[in-house]
Parts: structure tokens; C-alpha cells; sequence
């Protein structure tokens, strides 16, 4: 290579990096618009192959079927979730009261014990209600931005699939064209297999909560299953409002909450997840972690969103691009991409 391309090639390099850098929340908000896009080209695709609709019209399906079961959980569920989570927000209080004797014997407990009083029922809260609307707006704001990304993504993907390899060089675009169907495969394998922890672990957690006589087990049921979205991180912040509300039916009760979800940590990822994601690429356990404490700390609950799928693309891009192995061949020793890999 000549010193000029050389610098050319630095220099694209460097541009590129500082794009990534400074423009990371609009490119973590597209890849999550092209997420929901996998999830609707899915579902599309399912019923192209068992109706007799073409693909315009099993898109207009897809969307019609997804808003009717969106509305019907909303006619159903949403006012008796308003009802819950707004008992739980009065209940945590008591709760925490439980923690003030043991916390108040050491002066890190009393500092937090102070942040929290001041908080809850000081200034704290007033000072940061702007803070709290901005972060409210900007969710909103992002959810509409990852739909329309979505919705249309989803209409056209060969489209916006083929105009993105325009920007290759010809001889470049065979093979960008065939990495970005694995890709497509990796993220759909994904998506799917986390739907069934999902379901399955937000029905078991309510279950065992209810048995053990935990006040709300369908409410925080349904924050457990919402939040094994996030592999490891989503089962550990589901576990905090339910070991709480343990706590406020006895100490007893919160250790044996504790323990309820220790076990479904383990059956997720021992057993169910590596059942039903056998199809996508494994994740290893570090790597999932430290690419969601990353992005969570340069981007907040969005990194955090899309840090699972977005390393499950990354590990396909550098078995394909640098090592030049297919996507679906292992190539780590087994112990590391065992069935605790997401």
C-alpha cells in the first residue's frame, strides 16, 4: 500500500471513529429500529409460508395481528397494571423501612439511608422532577424514532439492503451481501429464542412469588419477564422490587424470594436459553457483560437494551471478516461457549 492510500485510509478511519463516537445514540436507536424490523420480517415470513398472502399483504397482516393483541393487552391489562405499579410504588417505602435497622449500624448504611429520606420525602425528588420528565420525553421520543425505523426497514429490507451495498465497492458486495443474511439469521435466532425466557421465567417468577405470599406476584411477574430482555443484568434488577416486597411480608420470605430467583438465573441459563437459542450464534458470558457495562455507561438503559444483540453481530462480523470461519462454526473451547452463553 502507498503512503497515499495509506493516509486516505488512516484518515476514513479516524472520520469513521469520531462519527461512531459522538453520533453513538442515533446508531444504537438504528440498530434497535432494525431489531424490531428482524422481528417483523419474522413473523412476515411465517405467514407467507402458511397462507397464501403475498408480502405486502402478510406485512399488512403482521401489523394488523400485532396491533390487535397490543390493544387487547392494553383493553385487558393496563388498567390493573396502573392499579399494581402504583400500589408497589406505595409499598417499596415500607419495605425499605425494614433495611433502616441494619443499615443504621455502619455509616455507609446511614448515608444511604439519608440519600434515600432525602429523596423520597425532601427536596431530592423536586429538585430532579425536570430530570425525570427530560428522561420520560427522551424515551418516548426514542420509542417513536426505533418504530418508524422499524415499520419501514421492515416494509422494504431489500431495498435499504441493496442501497447500503451501493456504497461498496462491486467486488466488495457479494460477500457484504451474503454476511448481512447471517447477520439478519443470528439477530432473528436471537430475538425469538429471548421471547421464550420471557414468557416462560415472568409466568414461573409470578407463580413462585404468589406461592411464597409476596404481595403483587403477576405485577412483578410481568417486570421479570420485561426485564430478560437484558441477559444476566435483566434477571438480577427483576430480583431487587421482589426481594423488597418479600422483605415486607418477613425477612424469611425475601431469602426465600432471593433464592426463588437464583434458581430461575440458573435454569435460564443452564437449561432454556441455550435450548431455544441453539440456532444463533452463543454468546460467552464475559463478553455479554462487559459489552452491556460498556454501553451502559456511554449510553444508559439504551446500551444496556442492545448490548446482547448488538455482540451477538459483532461476534459474527469478526468470525466472518477476520477470521475468516463461517458464522455458525464454534471456535472458542467449549467451557467457554457452555450453556451459561445467552
Amino acid at each position: 500500500m502507498s503512503p497515499p492510500q495509506l493516509l486516505g485510509w488512516s484518515a476514513l478511519g479516524i472520520l469513521i471513529f469520531l462519527f461512531v463516537w459522538f453520533q453513538l445514540h442515533l446508531l444504537l436507536l438504528a440498530f434497535a429500529g432494525i431489531l424490531l424490523a428482524v422481528v417483523l420480517r419474522a413473523i412476515t415470513s411465517w405467514i407467507e409460508r402458511h397462507t397464501h398472502l403475498n408480502g405486502a399483504l402478510a406485512y399488512a397482516a403482521t401489523i394488523l395481528l400485532i396491533g390487535a393483541i397490543a390493544s387487547l393487552i392494553g383493553m385487558l391489562l393496563l388498567p390493573r397494571a396502573i392499579t399494581h405499579f402504583s400500589q408497589l410504588a406505595r409499598t417499596l417505602p415500607q419495605s425499605l423501612r425494614r433495611l433502616e435497622a441494619p443499615l443504621e449500624r455502619t455509616g455507609t448504611g446511614r448515608k444511604i439511608l439519608a440519600d434515600i429520606h432525602q429523596l423520597m420525602h425532601g427536596s431530592g425528588l423536586t429538585r430532579h422532577l425536570p430530570e425525570i420528565a427530560g428522561f420520560f420525553t427522551s424515551a418516548v421520543t426514542n420509542l417513536v424514532v426505533v418504530v418508524v425505523i422499524g415499520f419501514f426497514a421492515a416494509l422494504s429490507p431489500r431495498g435499504y439492503r441493496e442501497g447500503a451495498l451501493l456504497l461498496l465497492p462491486e467486488p466488495w458486495r457479494p460477500r457484504a451481501r451474503m454476511i448481512s443474511r447471517k447477520l439478519e439469521h443470528q439477530l432473528k435466532w436471537w430475538l425469538l429464542g429471548q421471547m421464550v425466557p420471557m414468557a416462560a421465567l415472568g409466568v414461573a417468577s409470578a407463580i413462585g412469588l404468589q406461592l411464597l405470599g409476596v404481595p403483587l406476584p403477576w405485577t412483578l411477574g410481568l417486570i421479570t419477564g420485561l426485564a430478560v430482555f437484558l441477559p444476566y443484568a435483566g434477571t438480577v434488577l427483576a430480583g431487587i422490587p421482589s426481594v423488597l416486597m418479600g422483605l415486607q411480608r418477613s425477612p424469611h420470605t425475601a431469602v426465600y424470594v432471593l433464592i426463588l430467583y437464583t434458581l430461575l438465573h440458573v435454569a435460564e441459563g443452564y437449561f432454556l436459553t441455550p435450548l431455544v437459542q441453539r440456532r444463533a450464534v452463543r454468546l460467552p458470558p464475559v463478553l455479554t457483560i462487559l459489552t452491556q457495562y460498556f454501553l451502559w455507561a456511554v449510553a444508559g438503559i439504551l446500551g444496556l437494551a442492545v448490548a446482547a444483540p448488538l455482540a451477538g453481530a459483532g461476534i459474527v462480523l469478526v468470525k466472518e471478516l477476520y477470521l475468516h470461519v463461517p458464522a455458525e462454526q464454534e471456535v472458542l473451547p467449549e467451557e467457554t461457549t457452555g450453556p451459561m452463553a445467552a
